[in-house]
């Protein structure tokens, strides 16, 4: 007598305690999630200069934590690991100018987690043609010497702040500016660079990122040098969203005057928020303080200054050999408002 035979019974139990086993296992099995990998930089659609910052960060995927991260880019089959299972943090990926798409990928002891990417396009890289002999300033960010004041050039009343670090979209090592303004008034923050009578050439080169675009009326960028005579040259820089172009400062008799509109477009107002931007310009000048504005790369793009040449230089009671860099802001506001913009890697090269 066979036992199937013997009792049915059995058989209906069997199967019904099988399906139920079923059941608790698909209950216990952990479903497939979306990818958990979160993109620092490089921003989908953003335009960006090489070389690039990679960095990204994951937490596994099905409910486990990764054993491996990587990423690879266009159809590169070769891997790049990140420094742990959890992060990449690339900071010079020299990357060819065009248009790519990187892919981050990630495992578990289950296999591949969903690949998630990235389309990005880097813009001819500049050749700055910095001499090896150039003297760099370092990260200026770091710098504990900032001070800031309302620039009285600017109509209204401002207030300002400054701190570091401070942790951003892609950054965790940015400084920091806030402003308080009336009347579209204009806050300044400045740093000392080094003691120097004899450069006459200078990059500056730094991320900025602006929360809030269309609060800002002028994004100044300079750097102020006393040569041997006593004039301080100021080899001044903005993007402005009063004549949309990049200017350039000048000076009209024994005071900084006026600001003179170039071919050059620039408005800030126009710029993504929240996205940071590489901003490189590069100027020399000679022993009258005549300044020459050479070029200024955006993202990567570089462009030419035409007719960049005029007296920028006055007597400002400095001390010989000073040499400072300034940032400020303007507020685009007629009433009140607020402005905060962040710099990363704020550096100033000499030759």
């Amino acid at each position: 007598m066979s036992l199937f035979g013997h009792d049915s019974f059995f058989c209906k139990h069997l199967v019904s305690k099988l399906a139920l086993l079923g059941i608790c296992l698909a209950i216990a099995a952990p479903r497939a999630n979306a990818a958990n990998i979160t993109v620092g930089s490089p921003v989908n659609g953003s335009n960006i200069s090489s070389p690039v910052l990679i960095r990204a960060h994951n937490i596994g995927c099905n409910g486990l934590p990764p054993t491996a991260f990587g990423y690879s880019i266009d159809g590169s089959s070769g891997l790049v690991p990140g420094e742990t299972a959890f992060d990449i943090d690339d900071p010079n990926d020299p990357i060819a100018a065009g248009t790519h798409t990187i892919y981050f990928k990630a495992w578990t002891t289950r296999g591949l987690c969903p690949v998630v990417s990235a389309t990005f396009t880097v813009g001819a890289t500049s050749v700055i043609g910095i001499p090896a002999s150039a003297i760099s300033s370092g990260d200026l960010d770091t710098s504990i010497g900032w001070y800031e004041g309302h620039d009285g050039g600017t109509p209204g009343k401002s207030t300002g702040s400054t701190a570091y670090p401070v942790i951003t979209t892609v950054y965790d090592d940015a400084r920091q500016f806030n402003m308080t303004y009336s009347d579209r008034a204009g806050e300044r923050w400045a740093t000392y660079v080094g003691a120097d009578t004899r450069s006459t050439h200078f990059v500056l080169d730094t991320y900025v990122l602006l929360p809030n675009p269309s609060q800002v009326l002028n994004l100044e960028m300079d750097v102020d040098q006393t040569l041997a005579n006593g004039n301080t040259v100021i080899l001044g820089t903005q993007c402005s969203a009063v004549t949309t172009s990049w200017e350039y400062a000048w000076t009209v008799g024994p005071h900084l005057d006026h600001w003179w509109s170039t071919n050059l477009p620039c408005n800030p107002q126009l710029w993504a928020a929240n996205v940071w931007h590489h901003i490189q310009i590069g100027m020399h000048h000679d022993s009258k303080g005549v300044v020459t504005h050479d070029w200024v790369t955006l993202d990567g793009v570089t462009n030419t200054f035409a007719n960049g040449t005029r007296m920028s230089s006055h007597f400002a009671h400095w001390a010989p050999g000073v040499t400072n860099t300034q940032f400020q802001i303007e507020g685009s506001s007629p009433s009140t408002g607020t402005v905060t913009a962040y710099a990363h890697k704020l550096t100033i090269y000499r030759w």
